[in-house]
């Protein structure tokens, strides 16, 4: 997994441990209640777009399996979602191929809640974040950095690959999209800011 990936599964699973803070309001939020008896069961999946090869399919199988068991309320996907330089727009074929196609499981037509990795923006960027794709497969929900609220636990997504440096100084041979977030700065700063007043404004 790419670092980006890896510190976006950090910042997904470790602030969704700590209940004691509400949203920000600066973060677009999404409600997503919990089941009548009041559990959440999730699956959390990353690094996966791969047009069904590299073991996708194989995988997707086994998140249907478990997905059913677990009767699951949605899917967490952490970035590196369209390998290997992300959609080159809108009506680009690898959607089907390697979303819509690949994880046909009943157990898995839920929401998915993604951000973006490294690899996401090495293509056409705003593409997965245009609300289009929500009407190509409903299931796909995917934002710079939002909050799902699911009762029981939040859960804050926070789009972390812009705050690697080297992307930026040092990207070799591929090309970053960073439509939308430069200047880098800025970005990280806006951040930190929407992080900062959320804790003032709702201690622990």
């Amino acid at each position: 997994m790419a670092r980006g990936s890896m510190a976006a599964v950090l910042a997904v699973l470790a602030v969704a441990a700590l209940r004691c803070a509400p949203a920000a309001a600066e973060l677009p939020l999404v409600e997503h209640p919990a089941k009548n008896d009041g559990s959440l069961s999730l699956l959390v999946v990353g690094d996966w777009g791969r047009n069904g090869t590299y073991n996708q399919s194989r995988v997707a199988e086994q998140m249907g399996k478990v997905g059913e068991r677990l009767d699951i309320d949605f899917v967490v996907s952490t970035g590196d979602n369209f390998y290997e330089n992300g959609l080159t727009g809108v009506h680009d074929q690898q959607f089907e191929e390697s979303f819509t196609n690949i994880y046909t499981a009943q157990s898995l037509q839920k929401p998915w809640y993604l951000v973006l990795g490294n690899h996401d923006y090495r293509g056409d960027a705003l593409a997965q974040l245009d609300p289009v794709m929500r009407k190509l497969d409903e299931r796909f929900v995917c934002m710079r950095s939002f909050l799902v609220n699911a009762e029981i636990v939040e859960f804050f997504f926070i789009d972390t690959t812009p705050f690697q440096l080297k992307y930026w100084t040092h990207p070799k041979d591929s090309h970053y999209d960073w439509r939308g977030v430069a200047p880098r700065k800025d970005y990280i700063a806006n951040l930190l800011k929407v992080h900062t007043s959320n804790k003032d404004s709702h201690p622990c």
